[in-house]
């Protein structure tokens, strides 16, 4: 199974990208093909759906690779970045269907606010949301191991259920 892992916030210090390595090693471990899509190596200021840009395309095709996807982002001003939703919005039909778990982070609890936001992004754009990690408290968090033992069963969880959707609205075999 491959799975993108989307880090949706490029700011300096993010606590998200720990997070985000988790999510990758943790899946790799478990014989996923992981690959983390980080929003820095996008530099859209705008929105060029379609537009054949290398930018656009590079993250155009990694989605569609895809079976399943992983959004990991954290709450700023109870919602998500904005590098996120644009880098989102560069794309529509190749989400189609497409299984996405939704990793949300900060600082409190764990970002209800931005959770309920991506489930209806996700919605718009033709996803399937088919579950959750809220990951708390993240300043707690020193390392990949820390993470794995608060929220490795947690993660364990939503690769069952994005393999499931996955077999069901995406087989390999059919074309996108």
């Amino acid at each position: 199974m491959r799975v993108a892992v989307v880090l949706g916030t490029g700011r300096e210090g993010r606590r998200s990208e720990l997070v985000a390595k988790f999510i990758v090693e943790s899946l790799r471990g478990l014989g996923v093909d992981a690959d983390l899509i980080d929003v820095r190596d996008y530099r859209i200021c705008f929105t060029r759906r379609g537009d054949g840009s290398a930018e656009v395309e590079e993250f155009r095709s990694r989605v569609v690779e895809a079976e399943a996807l992983v959004i990991v982002s954290p709450e700023y001003n109870r919602s998500y970045p904005g590098e996120l939703k644009m880098l989102l919005d560069t794309l529509y039909s190749e989400y189609a269907d497409l299984p996405v778990g939704l990793v949300t982070v900060s600082k409190g609890l764990g970002g209800p606010s931005v959770l309920s936001e991506l489930r209806q992004l996700c919605l718009n754009l033709g996803m399937l949301p088919v579950g959750f990690i809220m990951v708390q408290n993240v300043e707690q968090f020193e390392s990949v191991e820390d993470l794995a033992r608060a929220y490795g069963g947690s993660l364990a969880e939503l690769l069952q259920r994005l393999s499931k959707y996955a077999r069901k609205h995406r087989p390999r075999d059919t074309p996108a």
